[in-house]
C-alpha cells in the first residue's frame, strides 16, 4: 500500500510539473522594441556653396560659364556664395552675380557688406526657387569684425518655406564670439521646431559653436581648400542629409549637399 502511495504522489508531482510548464509556455511572451524608423522624405533638395574670397585672379565669363555648367550638371537648386567682389560702373569688369543670373535665370539676393573706391563686396543667394524676402545682417557688434555679414532669406521650396542664410563670419573671431555669432544666427530663425535653417559659410567645425545644438553640420572634404565653406542645417526631424561631397573648381571648393524634408506631422 505505501508503494502504491508513493506512485501516486509521484503521478501527483508529474502532473504539477507538467501544469507549471504548460502555464509557463501560454503567458505572453516580453515585447519587442522595435528601432523607429525615420520617415520618407516627400520632396528633395539640391544646394551648394563657394567661397570667393580666395580667388585672388581677375574673374571673367569663362569662369563663371564653367561653373555654371558644374551647376546645371550637378542639378543644384540653390547656390549660396561668400566673398563675391563687384565693380558697380565699370563695363570692363564681370559682374559675377548678374552673370550667373544671365546664365541660369535664378533668382538672386545680393547683401552688401563693405563698398570702397568702386569696389563692392558681400554675399549672395541664388534660386530657382520664389525669394520671398532678404536681410542683410551685419556682425559689427561682434568684434574684431570690420565688414563681414549674413545674408538673411525666406525661400519657398514649394512644399515648404527654408530659411538660408549665406555669411562670412569675422576671420579673427575667438571662439566665444564664433559662439556669439551663432547665436544670432539660430535668433533669425523665430521657430527652430518647425522652421528649417540652412546656414553657408566660413561656419567653425566645433560642436561647441553650434547655438543649444540647433544645427547639424556639412563639413568639406579634408582634402579642400582652407576657403572652402561648412553647412550648418536644422538638427529637426523635418530635415534629412542624405549624401555631400566637395568639387574642385577654378573659383574655389564647391561644398554639395542634398537633403530630404520630411513632411511635418499633425499636432492634435
Amino acid at each position: 500500500m505505501k508503494k502504491n502511495l508513493m506512485n501516486v504522489i509521484s503521478k501527483l508531482e508529474f502532473y504539477l510539473i507538467l501544469a507549471i510548464l504548460l502555464l509557463c509556455s501560454c503567458s505572453t511572451p516580453p515585447k519587442i522594441e522595435k528601432e523607429a524608423v525615420p520617415n520618407k522624405p516627400e520632396s528633395f533638395i539640391q544646394i551648394a556653396s563657394i567661397n570667393l574670397s580666395g580667388f585672388n585672379k581677375r574673374m571673367d565669363r569663362n569662369h563663371i560659364q564653367e561653373l555654371v555648367k558644374i551647376l546645371k550638371s550637378e542639378q543644384i537648386e540653390i547656390l549660396a556664395v561668400q566673398g563675391i567682389s563687384r565693380y558697380p560702373g565699370i563695363a570692363s569688369r564681370v559682374d559675377f552675380v548678374n552673370e550667373v543670373t544671365a546664365r541660369t535665370d535664378w533668382r538672386n539676393a545680393f547683401g552688401e557688406m563693405l563698398n570702397v573706391s568702386g569696389k563692392q563686396t558681400g554675399n549672395a543667394i541664388f534660386s530657382v526657387y520664389p525669394i520671398l524676402n532678404h536681410q542683410n545682417v551685419s556682425w559689427e557688434n561682434v568684434k574684431p569684425s570690420s565688414f563681414e555679414a549674413a545674408l538673411h532669406t525666406t525661400v519657398d521650396v514649394g512644399s515648404r518655406s527654408l530659411m538660408f542664410v549665406t555669411t562670412q563670419l569675422p576671420s579673427k573671431a575667438t571662439a566665444s564670439e564664433l559662439a556669439q555669432c551663432s547665436k544670432l544666427i539660430a535668433a533669425m530663425n523665430p521657430d527652430p521646431d518647425h522652421q528649417l535653417i540652412i546656414v553657408a559659410g566660413n561656419m567653425p567645425a566645433d560642436d561647441g559653436l553650434r547655438a543649444a545644438n540647433l544645427f547639424a553640420e556639412v563639413p568639406p572634404s579634408e582634402s579642400a581648400r582652407s576657403t572652402a565653406p561648412t553647412i550648418w542645417y536644422s538638427a529637426n526631424a523635418s530635415i534629412q542629409l542624405l549624401t555631400s561631397r566637395s568639387l574642385e573648381t577654378d573659383l574655389g571648393t564647391l561644398l554639395i549637399a542634398q537633403f530630404g524634408l520630411v513632411r511635418q506631422q499633425q499636432q492634435h
